[in-house]
């Protein structure tokens, strides 16, 4: 219920997107009639506000809370008991279907609500914006669909962590195809805007076939399965006997779910990248290339799939149990923790190793120069790398402040605030006469622990304009501040962490 409340709250949303688009609209144009700004105004909330906002944050919300609660009820063994009374797989089924379209349903009411009331508030047609809004919510329709297909293969709680991170980033690459049946392509060719909004009743029809056939294939696979938990991953030929920080780091290393999820999402990620580089190299040749390259690898994606895995890491440990079985060995707290971190850092840095030999791969071959490509590589995939442990640090701070879907729910909003909403109103705020916008955007940056606000400045101080070849390196220098805060939050939220578990009670 709490969750249901929290993103009913998260939907209000447009009401803000509507002031700041009545301050923006009235700013640039002081005599515009109402009937004209209210045009503008649905327009921008229907066209850039309203997609972005489902896709980054509503879409992985609705799949990771759906498919870690189901996981979470068959880790507990809850499934089972259930199941052993008078009642069928396929109401149960139908209970999590019904789960899942009030979330959809939540989040419709809090869209077109919040952003139609506080345009009548200014007096504006509304008319126009609740039938888009509606149209773009049913979006998230789909996606119960996709999460219900996935349903029968969460056996735990961070099973459907990874698999809701993991469909998320399969849409965001299926959102490329012009397919108008797929959520994140729904969300680009559900509505046109001309003198009024239109819905194509092709795209709303095709998105909601989609979710029934998904969601019955979900349920005859649930009727089939067997409800038993699934075991363990084990490597041949290892067996995992913690003895000291050592110990935990191989073990944690070579037989956690975790660990190989950090790197599969974070390579594919990669991909969601290329047709960047392609279009730059198209418009603009080789220097096209070289900062497609720095700005892809900020990895405004990467922390959608860091953060997450991050925050149910130390929480996790703990409400399964296996900190107290792990403790009872010749092990101490600073061990277990030291190698858990130790663990994930390692998945972190080969995830970003392999999303950056992608990238920068891919460069090559559209004929990027050898020995220029590998320098800004390692440079800003150094960067990348520094600004991925940063979101790790506050994933273990969420964990150890909280327990199962509050830490997840906090974590993606705080992986979409600070990736794509913070950077995005400081750069705009940023925008003055007389001064270089990177010099007062690093100075505006300093006050905000986002590593992707500080990854843009070093990367705008080299990447003057996409037509023009990258600039030296030691630009980077000039703003050693922002440098440091990619490094100085990580350790403060670390230290917090480990504070808070060294005291902890584990029961």
């Amino acid at each position: 219920m709490r969750h249901r409340l929290a993103l009913f709250l998260l939907s209000l949303f447009p009401a803000v997107a509507v002031e700041i688009d009545v301050n923006r609209f009235t700013a640039h144009y002081p005599n515009v009639s109402p009937e004209k700004l209210g045009y503008l105004i649905t327009a921008d909330l229907l066209s850039k506000w309203l997609p972005n906002f489902i896709k980054f944050l509503l879409i992985p919300l609705v799949l990771v809370l759906l498919l870690s609660r189901f996981g979470s009820e068959f880790e507990r063994g809850n499934v089972r008991l259930l199941l052993s009374k008078p009642l069928t797989r396929r109401r149960y089924f139908l209970g999590w279907a019904l789960e899942g379209l009030k979330l959809a349903l939540i989040s419709a009411l809090g869209i077109s609500l919040s952003g139609a009331l506080a345009m009548l508030a200014h007096g504006l047609e509304v008319r126009d914006y609740i039938i888009g809004s509606l149209a773009l919510s049913l979006s998230l329709v789909g996606v119960v669909g996709i999460a219900l297909l996935l349903l029968p293969l969460a056996t735990s709680r961070d099973s459907g962590v990874f698999l809701g991170l993991g469909a998320f980033v399969v849409l965001l690459l299926l959102g490329k195809f012009d397919y108008s049946f797929i959520p994140t392509a729904y969300l680009d060719g559900a509505i046109s805007i001309g003198g009024s909004v239109s819905v194509s009743h092709k795209a709303v029809g095709g998105l909601l076939a989609l979710s029934v056939g998904l969601s019955l294939a979900g349920m005859e696979a649930f009727r089939r399965r067997e409800l038993r938990a699934s075991e363990s991953i084990t490597v041949p030929g290892f067996s995992f006997s913690p003895r000291g920080l050592y110990g935990v780091f191989l073990g944690l290393s070579l037989q956690s779910k975790r660990f190989m999820a950090f790197i599969a999402l974070a390579t594919l990620t990669a991909f969601l990248n290329l047709d960047m580089l392609g279009d730059y190299y198209a418009s603009w040749g080789v220097p096209g290339i070289l900062n497609a390259l720095i700005s892809a690898l900020a990895g405004v994606f990467l922390p959608f799939v860091v953060l997450p895995l991050g925050a149910v890491s130390i929480g996790s440990a703990i409400e399964t149990g296996t900190v107290r079985v792990l403790l009872s060995k010749p092990l101490r707290r600073r061990d277990f923790f030291l190698g858990t971190l130790l663990s994930d850092i390692s998945a972190v840095f080969i995830g970003a190793t392999l999303y950056l030999a992608t990238l920068v791969a891919y460069a090559l071959h559209l004929g990027a120069p050898l020995s220029k490509t590998l320098e800004l590589g390692l440079a800003f995939g150094s960067l990348l790398f520094l600004s991925l442990v940063q979101y790790l640090a506050l994933g273990y701070l969420l964990s150890a402040f909280m327990r199962g879907r509050k830490a997840l729910f906090v974590s993606l909003v705080l992986a979409f605030l600070l990736s794509f909403a913070v950077p995005i109103a400081v750069i705009a705020a940023s925008n003055s006469a007389g001064e270089s916008l990177v010099d007062v955007l690093a100075r505006n940056s300093l006050h905000v622990p986002s590593p992707n606000l500080h990854y843009t400045v070093l990367a705008r101080a080299v990447s003057p304009k996409r037509g023009l070849p990258p600039k030296s390196l030691s630009e980077v220098l000039n703003y050693p501040g922002n440098l440091a805060l990619l490094v100085v939050p990580t350790l403060v939220y670390l230290a917090v962490s480990w504070l808070k578990f060294r005291r902890a009670d584990l029961r």
